[in-house]
Parts: structure tokens; C-alpha cells; sequence
């Protein structure tokens, strides 16, 4: 390969063109050139979204009472008990590392 040729880079949907070097004891020219970057096609329309956005804002929280209650007992009275192993458990399972995920 003794010319100068073009190479493209595609990351995302996105392809950047730069310079490709000579080769065969010619000097490298380093002026890259780049493509001009494109927007991403949308999806799905940014109006959209907000408006999903703001109706599940809207939502109230669930939120079991009861179970609250319960809980806040139990660690008044001191007969809440931590389970480590199971609290990692979770955890792994939550961020799709665990056995069940």
C-alpha cells in the first residue's frame, strides 16, 4: 500500500473518516479530516417522553403502610434481625449479577 486512502470508524451510527498514513518509508501526512457528526434518529419523540415522564411523577408512590409499620416496630423493639448473605444476595440480583438474573 503506497497511497493515501480513506478509513472509516463506525461508532454507534455515527462513522468518522480519518486519514490512513503512507506507508512504505513516505512520510505520514496528519491532517485527519472527519465526517460531520449526525444526530441520532429519534426513537421515539422527546415530547413524548416528557409527557411519560410527567404522568408517572404524577403517580402516587406505592407505598405498603402496613409493612412500614411492622419494620419500624420491630427495629423499636429490637427484634429486627440483618440477614448479610441475603442483603448481598439482592444486591447482585438488583445489578443482574446473581444466579437468578
Amino acid at each position: 500500500m503506497t497511497g493515501d486512502g480513506k478509513i472509516g470508524l463506525q461508532v454507534g451510527n455515527v462513522v468518522r473518516i480519518g486519514a490512513v498514513r503512507k506507508l512504505a518509508g513516505a512520510a505520514a501526512e496528519s491532517a485527519p479530516t472527519s465526517a460531520p457528526a449526525r444526530p441520532a434518529a429519534e426513537a421515539v419523540p422527546v415530547a413524548s417522553l416528557i409527557t411519560l415522564a410527567a404522568g408517572i411523577a404524577g403517580q402516587p408512590v406505592p407505598v405498603d403502610g402496613a409493612r412500614v409499620a411492622a419494620l419500624r416496630g420491630a427495629i423499636a423493639d429490637g427484634s429486627y434481625r440483618l440477614d448479610p448473605a441475603a442483603t448481598a444476595r439482592a444486591m447482585l440480583q438488583f445489578h443482574g449479577r446473581g444466579t437468578d438474573a
